[in-house]
């Protein structure tokens, strides 16, 4: 019978990690890439909510709801952190950003833990392994590309889940190689769960740990695999549900997973080829950062040279077994790399094929490579030279893309700029001037986009919003019937009603509304829409139909909460409001016009009740 092997002093030091690293030095890498990055981040901490952070709970009515609300559908515990900051300072964005940092400076810490290890397991001496591992920490801290992660309120996902990731990766190497126990088997296992409870792609670290058990102590061995046998007992069942949970949520997704009708799966595997080699180039030059890059779509295997980056990418991790010995960090790293990227550039497709973000993580991955090449470099003192400059300037490029950050406008223009064949940076902008009321600002930036996509949706949707801002009423809705001829769709169709509403075209205001329903009936905005011209033309009756019905799809909506208290005010003394709808014969038009007119309901406009005033 095999008995464990006794446990040193070292070992059981509580204050110790590993049996070697102080845990006070740990501390003093969070604290100093806490105070660091406030300096880095300070001009984004007071940064509006933009872009997806509108579709956040507290952006979203529910603001007042309990807790169980708030974390009763995806990634609940993304969302238990957004319910602290909002029971913190509401709708001031500030608490959300300081979190994001203190997310990031925690982070820092535990990647210098990971790089520690992972050193000492290459082989590496205690002084060179700890002076590698702050730099490496220190990298993943100052590092541009770390923004849209940090200084995006949305950007949590990736943080966060990568925090739960980290700490799993900690517990698992903390005394790696000798076999894990079952207690903490089911420490990993439970961070693993709050990784995946963050944001799905967590599930994808699992072969994180399966790559470490069979590189280490020996190169693709399974020696570490069956060691560890307690561990992935309990994580084969786990892996599956949580998979099983990613493919739900992906059958319900608008914007990515196998029903995506953009482009198919392997159209999106040609692309991720060459998003990969992207992704490298981000973090060895992070230059051209977008917000919302412009990256095509390979439709074909030779589209965009997809072939050259497929076969390229095939050699490389042959390259990486191949020599696994010989560079055995490297070629960790890379798979590594390769792995954490796998659920976003892999075959499942998203509707934006390169998001910065996403490297987040990956980025240790990255890391690894360099230590090993740096350490190859026989002018220490070139490479020392190298790496402080190295710092510095993606120091500087850290605080410059925060100054963006904290003027969204500034953003999103460049986004506009480094556009040439997508137009949503256009219509993103044209929101933010919009918002501002600098309307005729956006006129410069549009026509250059016409000019590059004379055809495109979402330069013309931004036109028509642009214009009906101005005043220019007529111009405006040609531009909206442009945009519908390229995509018929609800949301087009209601601000076509909207305007004609504002133009004081009542009938062909209801057809453009009653066409939005149809072409989107779970579409809230285009229910609420109708029922405020419903209300408009004093039928109250169904005014409350298609509030309720708007309300029955998204209880939080509030331009439904708001037009059914004010049918209930209006017609308070006409009929109860739970009658039927039958019971409303008694209220004429002209009376329900009037109290409507008296209790201040706002005009049907695009601008003043439904389009400029909420997230659409």
């Amino acid at each position: 019978m095999n008995r464990r092997k006794p446990e040193t002093l070292a070992e059981t030091n509580s204050f110790t990690w590993g049996g070697e690293l102080p845990l006070w030095h740990v501390l003093c890498v969070v604290l100093a890439a806490f105070v660091i990055g406030a300096a880095l981040y300070s001009s984004a901490l007071n940064g509006r909510f933009v872009f997806d952070d509108e579709g956040l709970p507290f952006r979203r009515g529910i603001q007042d709801d309990s807790l169980s609300v708030w974390v009763g559908g995806v990634r609940p515990l993304l969302m238990f952190s957004y319910w602290l900051n909002y029971s913190i300072s509401g709708q001031d964005p500030y608490s959300y950003h300081v979190l994001n940092l203190l997310i990031h400076a925690i982070n820092t810490g535990l990647v210098f833990m990971v790089l520690f290890r992972l050193l000492s397991l290459a082989g590496w001496e205690r002084a060179k392994r700890q002076a590698a591992a702050v730099v490496g920490a220190a990298v993943f801290l100052v590092h541009p590309i770390a923004t849209e992660s940090v200084s995006y309120i949305a950007g949590r996902s990736e943080s966060l889940a990568a925090l739960f990731m980290l700490l799993t990766y900690v517990v698992f190497l903390g005394r790696y190689p000798e076999a894990i126990s079952w207690k903490r088997s089911l420490i990993v296992l439970a961070l693993f769960g709050m990784g995946a409870a963050t944001k799905e792609n967590a599930v994808g670290f699992a072969g994180i740990l399966l790559l470490t058990d069979l590189s280490w102590p020996r190169a693709f061995s399974t020696e570490g695999f069956r060691r560890n046998h307690r561990l992935y007992l309990l994580m084969a069942p786990a892996v599956g549900v949580a998979g099983m949970l990613v493919a739900r949520v992906l059958t319900g997704a608008e914007s990515a997973g196998f029903s995506f009708k953009e482009f198919t799966w392997y159209q999106y595997a040609f692309t991720q080829a060459r998003a990969i080699f992207a992704y490298v180039r981000l973090a060895v030059i992070p230059l051209g950062q977008s917000l919302d890059h412009d990256f095509p779509i390979s439709h074909t295997i030779t589209e965009h040279g997809a072939i050259f980056y497929l076969a390229l990418l095939g050699a490389l991790v042959g390259v990486a077994v191949v020599f696994r010995q010989r560079y055995s960090l490297a070629c960790f790293g890379f798979l590594m790399f390769l792995i954490l990227l796998a659920p976003t550039s892999s075959i499942i497709p998203i509707a934006d094929p390169l998001v910065e973000r996403r490297l987040y993580l990956p980025m240790v991955g990255l890391i690894l490579v360099g230590c090993e090449f740096a350490n190859r470099v026989r002018r220490p003192k070139s490479v020392v030279l190298l790496i402080a400059i190295t710092l510095v300037i993606f120091a500087l490029l850290c605080f410059e893309r925060n100054q963006l950050w904290a003027t969204p406008e500034q953003l999103w223009a460049m986004a506009a700029l480094e556009s040439k064949s997508k137009g949503r940076p256009y219509a993103h902008l044209a929101d933010i001037l919009i918002a501002d009321n600098r309307c005729a600002d956006a006129i410069p930036y549009l026509e250059r986009g016409e000019r590059l996509m004379p055809h495109d949706f979402f330069i013309e949707v931004a036109w028509g919003r642009v214009l009906e801002c101005m005043g220019r009423r007529e111009d405006a809705l040609k531009r909206l019937q442009r945009a519908s001829k390229i995509v018929d769709n609800s949301t087009v169709s209601q601000w076509i009603g909207l305007l004609y509403g504002e133009m004081g075209r009542t009938q062909e205001a209801g057809v453009a509304l009653q066409r939005a329903v149809q072409l989107g009936p779970r579409d809230t905005a285009a229910r609420s829409a109708l029922g405020l011209w419903y209300e408009s033309t004093g039928n109250a009756a169904e005014a409350e139909r298609q509030y309720r019905k708007a309300l029955a799809i998204d209880r939080h909506n509030s331009e439904a909460q708001f037009g059914l208290a004010r049918i209930r005010r209006l017609t308070g003394r006409c009929t109860p409001m739970k009658e039927p709808a039958s019971a409303w014969a008694g209220c004429t038009p002209d009376n329900i016009r009037a109290q409507a007119s008296a209790l201040g309901m706002p005009p049907l406009t695009v601008s003043g009740s439904l389009w400029f005033n909420t997230s659409t």
